[in-house]
C-alpha cells in the first residue's frame, strides 16, 4: 500500500490541539481547586519531600518531579501548573495521529479518532487541569505506540530494543499514577494474545514483562498497601450503587466508539467472510479492545461488589484513547472495503459521530451554558481575605471535605506517611500556592455535616477565630450550627463565591 500523505493526519492533529486549546481558555482565571490544590502543595517544598506528599495523596511521584521542574522555569502560578497538563493532551493528539498514520487510516477516520478523544467529556474534566491523569493518557498511548512497533515488526524474532522502551515506558506509567497498573497489565496480556509473533516469542515477551512489572509494584509496595488499606474511603464520593448498567454505558462514550462501530464491524466481517477477515488489523484492534475494556470492566465490577470503588471517570481515563481508536478502525475497515453502499457507509459514520456528540459527548452543551468547570472554589479569596483581615495570631479551623479528616477525631496524631501524621496533613488547602498569614495555626477538624462533634468543641474552645469551610450542603449545615452557638450577630460570614466559605467570630469576654 502506498504511503499516504502526513496532510491529514496534521490536520487532524490541528483540530484536536485547538478543541483542547479552546477548553483550556475557559480555566483562564480560575483559581485552583481542592485536587489541584494538592499538586500545588506537593511541589511546594523541598524537592526530597515530593515523593511522601504524593504518597500522602495515594499517588506516585513522576508527575510531581516533572511539573516541579516546569515550573521551576516557568513559575509556580495557576497557569503554569495547569498548562503543563494542556501540554500532554497535545501529545496525545498527535500519538493518536501517528498510530492512525502507521496503519494508514484514511483522514477522515484519523479526524474521527481526534474528535471522540479530544471533545470527550473526560477530556474536559482533565486534559487541563493541574493533576496527572493527562499525562498518563500521554503515557499509556506512548506505550500503546510502541505496542504498535511490535505488532508492525516482521514476527520472525524479538526486536528487544522495542521491549526495552516498551517496559520503560510501562515503569513511566506505574510512577505517574496507580491507575495505570489495570491499562499496563491490559497491554502485557495483549501482547500474549495479539502479536505476529509465534506463541514461543510471546510468551517469553510476556514472562520478562510480568517479572519486570512485578518489580515495579514491589518498589511501589508500602504506596499500593496504604490504598488497599484505606480503600474504604473511596466507598465516601464513589458509592457501590453507582456503578449500573447505565454507568456502564455512560461513564466513557462507549456507544459511539466501541457498541456501535463494534456492531457494525461484526456485521461487515459476516457479510464480507474469510476476504474480511484477512484485511482486518486483527492483532492492533484485538489489542486496543483489551485496553478499553479490561480497566474498565474490573473497576465497574470490583466497585459493584463494593470491595474496591474505582468506577470513577477519572481513574478510567487510560481506556479513553483506546476507545477512540477502536471506533476509527472499525468505522475505517467498513468504509475501505466497500462492505455496504457507499452511501450507507457514509450514512452509518455520520449517525456514529452524531450519536458522540449527542449521547456521549457535554463538550458543546457545557461550553454553551458556560458551564465548563463546575468546581468554583475560592481558595484564592479565602486566603486573601485572611491576608487583609487577620490580625494577631490566630486559629483557622478547616473542614476541607477530605475523606481523610473523618479519621481525625481518633487518629490526629496518627502518621499517615513517615514524617505526616493525618492531622498535618489535612491542612494542605491552605499551603501551598496560597499562602496565609505565619501567625495564622491551621487546625484541620472532621469536615463530615452529620456529626459536628469535633468542630463544635473546637468552636466551643476557641473564642475568637476563622473557619474554612468546603461543600455546598456542609456550609448549610455549618451555618446552621453558628447561628445557634453564637446568634446571628455573633459570627461574620463572608459570602464568598462558589463552593469554599470563610466564617469568623470573636467571643465578647
Amino acid at each position: 500500500m502506498r504511503s499516504r500523505s502526513a496532510t491529514p493526519y496534521v490536520l487532524s492533529s490541528a483540530v484536536g490541539i485547538a478543541i483542547i486549546t479552546a477548553i483550556s481558555v475557559a480555566y483562564v482565571g480560575l483559581p485552583l481547586w481542592i485536587d489541584e490544590l494538592h499538586t500545588s502543595w506537593s511541589i511546594s517544598g523541598r524537592v526530597g519531600d515530593i515523593s511522601e506528599r504524593a504518597a500522602a495523596g495515594n499517588q506516585s511521584p513522576l508527575y510531581f518531579y516533572l511539573l516541579n521542574l516546569f515550573t521551576t522555569l516557568t513559575g509556580h502560578t495557576e497557569t503554569s501548573l495547569r498548562v503543563f497538563s494542556v501540554v500532554c493532551a497535545w501529545g496525545s493528539v498527535l500519538a493518536l495521529n501517528w498510530i492512525c498514520r502507521r496503519f494508514q487510516l484514511p483522514g477522515w477516520a484519523a479526524f474521527f479518532a481526534t474528535v471522540t478523544f479530544a471533545a470527550s467529556h473526560l477530556q474536559l474534566l482533565f486534559a487541563v487541569e493541574a493533576r496527572s491523569y493527562s499525562l498518563l493518557t500521554l503515557l499509556v498511548l506512548l506505550l500503546l505506540c510502541v505496542q504498535t512497533l511490535r505488532i508492525q515488526s516482521d514476527g520472525k524474532q524479538i526486536h528487544w530494543r522495542i521491549e526495552g522502551l516498551w517496559l520503560l515506558t510501562a515503569g513511566c506509567c506505574i510512577y505517574t499514577h496507580y491507575i495505570a497498573i489495570p491499562a499496563v497489565g491490559s497491554l502485557a496480556l495483549a501482547s500474549l494474545l495479539a502479536g505476529n509473533q509465534s506463541w514461543r516469542d510471546r510468551g517469553k515477551i510476556f514472562t520478562i514483562q510480568i517479572v519486570v512489572l512485578a518489580l515495579f509494584l514491589a518498589s511501589q509496595f508500602s504506596t499500593l498497601q496504604q490504598i488497599y488499606h484505606h480503600r474504604s474511603q473511596w466507598a465516601v464520593f464513589i458509592h457501590a450503587d453507582a456503578a449500573t448498567p447505565k454507568a456502564l454505558l455512560t461513564t466513557l462514550p462507549v456507544i459511539s466508539t466501541l457498541l456501535i462501530p463494534g456492531a457494525l464491524l461484526l456485521a461487515a466481517l459476516l457479510r464480507e467472510g474469510e476476504a474480511g477477515r484477512r484485511s482486518l488489523n486483527g492483532s492492533f484492534l484485538l489489542t486496543v479492545l483489551i485496553l478499553t475494556s479490561l480497566p474498565y470492566l474490573a473497576s465497574w465490577t470490583t466497585t459493584r461488589m463494593d470491595w474496591v470503588n474505582w468506577f470513577f471517570p477519572r481513574y478510567l481515563v487510560t481506556s479513553l484513547p483506546a476507545l477512540s481508536l477502536f471506533g476509527a478502525f472499525c468505522l475505517a475497515f467498513i468504509e475501505q472495503n466497500r462492505c455496504f453502499p457507499r452511501l450507507i457507509n457514509w450514512t452509518l459514520i455520520g449517525l456514529t459521530l452524531l450519536v458522540f456528540f449527542w449521547l456521549d459527548s457535554d463538550v458543546i452543551h457545557n461550553a454553551s451554558h458556560l458551564r465548563i468547570n463546575p468546581k468554583v472554589e475560592r481558595w484564592d479569596l479565602v486566603a486573601a481575605t485572611l491576608n487583609a483581615e487577620a490580625e494577631g495570631s490566630g486559629t483557622i479551623l478547616l473542614a476541607g471535605g477530605l475523606v481523610e479528616d473523618r479519621r481525625l477525631p481518633e487518629q490526629a496524631g496518627a502518621r499517615h506517611t513517615a514524617n505526616l501524621t493525618i492531622a498535618e496533613y489535612c491542612r494542605f488547602p491552605l499551603q501551598g500556592i496560597y499562602t496565609i498569614p505565619d501567625n495564622l495555626t491551621v487546625r484541620a477538624v472532621n469536615s463530615n455535616y452529620v456529626d459536628f462533634q469535633q468542630l463544635l468543641s473546637h468552636l466551643c474552645q476557641t473564642p475568637q477565630g476563622w473557619l474554612v469551610a468546603r461543600g455546598k450542603n456542609r456550609n448549610i449545615a455549618l451555618r446552621e450550627l453558628l447561628i445557634r452557638l453564637k446568634g446571628e450577630d455573633g459570627f461574620k460570614d463572608y459570602q464568598i463565591p462558589g463552593k469554599v466559605n470563610l466564617y469568623s467570630w470573636t467571643t465578647s469576654e
